[in-house]
């Protein structure tokens, strides 16, 4: 009897330990994931996102956060030599000291050794206490540099997980200041650009294709982390579920409080991850542009949402809708976003009106207006709804977890297009598409 007692508690200290392990795990994907959404920050905001010092702070707070160092600094190649110089330190003394650091490491061959590593690195130091920090700085292309830092704790290697946000962190930094330095020779050379525009055209051309490079890099770069961050957040699932289900038994109700909210987190983390990978396709999945009758989408997609429209008693109204040249996938997508909301969000009691119409604007473009009698938007938030993960109302409230709307944005833009709402509260909204009749006069 007593060795069964002492088994049980065993298993509950065993389960107890599972428990936070796994809840760990969870904060920190969690916070992985704000900091991947986070990113877009250091490309967004031209020029200054072209400036190397903003560039090298935003990357600066990335690694501090992961990485709690003493010390920090960014080492770039010089461009007519190829050697190293320190384009980003601390102190006047802690520069010296990376340094003569930078010299040492250069001559016993570990320096070299890292330039050809993908990968975060703990090295031995010849001037700080504890572990050196090296990650090369480098784009698909070209090597950009070296990070040096110096750990504050005793660490013997970096976590997988850690290590792969790590070389994502510092291959974006990488890419924007490739971007940057294309920025900044693109807007030199257009100063004087009557001027030099026959010796530089060919010039220009390579870097703009170079650039397109970089910009597609960047459009790949929320696909490839999401999938990355996918298969660690599988085994929290996983393992929640096989302590939900193998040791009901041993767990008191706050160790089952405790599991469904840590279920229910995964969950919906998976849910933005999913979330990131649509917003992602947009461009890199897109379907080739073919003459599309808008008229017949609307139709095929009111018929898809025939039980949501039943159910609400809608009330929907299709006026002349143009033939455009477009994705005819996303053009469905982007109607069914549209048209399920004005649906989703009714005003309780009232039945949903929802008018759907078009009109040529004389310059090559339709403007077309979806028009409801909803719950409406407050004028302040008309902009924001458009940004990723943004919701204006809780999770308790509504489903969804804030994507539809920057799909649609995506969408349209792909095609050339614009998009915008007019709303008041409790007044319905008027969601306003401009499409080019003939496509984009560039396809990406």
């Amino acid at each position: 009897m007593e060795k069964t007692i002492a088994r049980k508690k065993d298993n509950v200290r065993e389960l107890k330990t599972r428990i936070q392990f796994l809840e760990k795990e969870n904060q920190w994907f969690s916070s992985a994931m704000e900091m991947i959404a986070s990113m877009g920050d250091i490309h967004r905001d031209i020029p200054r996102s072209t400036d190397p010092s903003f560039i090298f702070s935003m990357a600066r707070r990335y690694l501090n956060q992961l990485l709690n160092l003493n010390s920090l600094a960014f080492f770039l190649v010089h461009d007519k030599d190829n050697s190293f110089y320190l384009a980003s330190g601390e102190s006047e003394e802690e520069n010296g000291r990376f340094q003569v650091e930078l010299d040492h490491q250069v001559e016993n061959g570990t320096f070299a050794w890292a330039l050809k590593q993908n990968r975060p690195l703990l090295v031995e130091s010849e001037l700080f206490k504890g572990k050196l920090f090296l990650h090369v700085l480098g784009t698909r292309s070209r090597i950009k540099g070296m990070v040096m830092g110096c750990m504050n704790r005793k660490i013997s290697k970096i976590p997988p997980e850690m290590g792969h946000l790590i070389s994502i962190i510092l291959h974006n930094t990488a890419n924007a200041l490739e971007n940057g330095g294309l920025y900044k020779l693109l807007s030199e050379q257009n100063k004087n650009l009557e001027e030099v525009v026959k010796t530089r055209t060919l010039e220009l051309e390579n870097k703009a294709f170079e650039l397109k490079r970089n910009i597609q890099e960047l459009k790949d770069f929320t696909f490839i982390a999401s999938h990355d961050l996918q298969e660690p957040l599988r085994k929290v699932i996983c393992f929640g579920e096989r302590l939900r289900v193998n040791y009901v038994e041993l767990m008191d109700d706050r160790a089952k409080e405790y599991i469904a909210v840590m279920e229910k987190a995964s969950l919906r983390m998976q849910k933005l991850i999913d979330g990131l990978l649509q917003l992602s396709r947009v461009t890199t999945k897109g379907t080739q542009f073919e003459t599309t009758n808008l008229e017949k989408i609307v139709g095929e997609v009111l018929v898809d949402l025939e039980s949501k429209i039943v159910k609400s008693h809608a009330q929907i109204i299709v006026g002349d809708l143009p033939t455009v040249v477009a994705d005819e996938i996303q053009m469905r997508q982007l109607f069914t976003y549209l048209i399920s909301n004005a649906v989703k969000f009714h005003k309780k009691g009232v039945v949903p009106e929802i008018s759907i119409a078009g009109h040529a604007l004389g310059n090559g473009y339709w403007e077309i207006l979806i028009n409801d009698n909803g719950i409406g938007i407050d004028a302040k938030y008309c902009d924001r709804i458009f940004k990723p993960f943004e919701r204006l109302h809780g999770r308790n409230e509504r489903e969804g977890i804030g994507m539809g709307l920057a799909l649609c944005q995506k969408i349209v833009t792909r095609h050339g297009g614009t998009i915008s709402v007019k709303s008041k509260p409790d007044k319905g909204s008027t969601f306003i598409i401009t499409l080019p009749e003939k496509g984009p006069e560039m396809v990406y």
